[in-house]
């Protein structure tokens, strides 16, 4: 008479499949959480930028995880079409960086006063020296990641990346207009300024 398994092999098959449950079900929540780690990413690309930062505002943190320093700058940009934030970041190796960077992070925020039903695409443009004999066009548009990616939405935030020699062309300039999410900007000349003194705190020199 056929009796089932014994009572060995119902031990053995619960303390097997017990840990693979175990092992399924956090492989479950991992994927899980880089699923909406995904998702969350994007909207937190400037936590708490948009709420306190100032215009020239500057910074310097270490970082001990990378052993980087982070220096950045801020800026609240005017135009006609009202105002937009512009950061510039760079992060230096060590705790006492001497060297340039390799690229610099660009972060572009619509102001918190703005007027919610303006139309504002994924767009960051500068016009460098438009009036010389050497104008330069830096559109990073293609390179930047928003927000909100969606086509047609309303971007509030969007960074992108450019080189230390795009980043000195600008750094430099003798006059910068940019066009930030669809809104026209003008750099003051205390701006400029500042730019170059940021320019010179990362180790990047006019002559690249």
């Amino acid at each position: 008479m056929d009796r089932g398994p014994c009572q060995f092999c119902k031990g053995l098959r619960m303390r097997t499949s017990q840990p693979a449950r175990r092992v399924l079900s956090g492989l479950v929540i991992v994927v899980l959480a880089m699923g909406a780690a995904a998702r969350m990413g994007a909207r937190q690309i400037s936590a708490g930028m948009l709420s306190t930062m100032k215009d020239l505002d500057t910074w310097t943190t270490y970082h001990d995880d990378s052993r980087q320093t982070e220096r950045g700058l801020g800026f609240v940009l005017g135009g006609k079409g009202g105002q937009m934030r512009l950061s510039f970041v760079a992060m230096l190796e060590g705790r006492f960086p001497k060297t340039a960077p390799t690229a610099i992070r660009v972060q572009a925020s619509a102001d918190p006063m703005a007027n919610p039903n303006t139309l504002r695409n994924s767009t960051l443009t500068f016009f460098v020296d438009a009036k010389t004999e050497k104008p330069f066009v830096l559109d990073l548009s293609s390179r930047l990641t928003s927000d909100n990616p969606a086509p047609g939405a309303m971007v509030l935030d969007s960074i992108a990346q450019i080189t230390a020699d795009e980043f000195a062309k600008v750094a430099w300039a003798e006059s910068i207009r940019a066009n930030v999410f669809m809104v026209d900007v003008q750099f003051r000349p205390d701006q400029l300024r500042a730019l170059q003194k940021f320019s010179d705190s990362i180790f990047i020199s006019k002559k690249r």
